[in-house]
């Protein structure tokens, strides 16, 4: 007699295989998209920092030389205050100071907003000076979208990023070239 049924033992083996197979192909997916989303907050967080990096220096690069004690760089932990030049040569102050959430960018006594809408956890700026007496300055800038740290598995935690930056501000006059010396010389007379 011919059969033309499948029995409860071939139902069972094909439910099984289909189960692990499917299971497999999930771990692929999950892997991949988990993975995917990583770089996506990674690279989220890198362009934020440097955003806020570009921004501190280009005006670094307009920095002027002080002509007062007015206008003498302020640089401390979490603070760059500094005189720089517009277009027009007008001269202004302008300040970024951190306070614990966000970068604030202020010129001339008018606040803005923050330098960015990116969860900055730390931003700092010291002074140092090269054996050759230049003196330059170093800006460390951490972002880090994730807000509760507590709940963070140790994957998530590697999307911060820390973002470092050597500059040589104008406002150093030892960090000047000898054609940068000469020029500001021809200039005050």
């Amino acid at each position: 007699m011919k059969r033309k049924a499948f029995t409860l033992v071939e139902i069972m083996v094909t439910v099984l295989l289909v189960t692990l197979f499917l299971g497999v192909v999930y771990q692929v997916f999950s892997g991949t998209f988990s993975q995917f989303f990583k770089s996506s907050n990674k690279m989220t967080n890198l362009r934020a920092a440097s955003l806020i990096l570009e921004r501190l220096k280009s005006d670094v690069r307009a920095a002027v030389i002080p002509c007062g004690e007015d206008e003498q760089p302020i640089i401390k932990d979490n603070l760059i205050c500094f005189t720089r030049s517009d277009i027009d040569g007008k001269r202004s102050k302008v300040n970024y100071e951190f306070d614990g959430k966000e970068i604030i960018r202020e010129l001339a006594g008018e606040r803005t907003r923050n330098v960015n809408a990116a969860k900055v956890t730390g931003f700092t700026v010291t002074e140092s000076t090269e054996e050759d007496g230049n003196k330059y300055i170093v800006v460390k800038i951490i972002v880090d979208n994730e807000v509760e740290k507590d709940k963070r598995s140790s994957s998530s935690k590697a999307n911060q990023v820390e973002l470092n930056a050597v500059l040589y501000p104008r406002f150093y006059l030892e960090s000047q070239s000898d054609e940068e010396k000469y020029w500001n010389k021809t200039r005050e007379s």
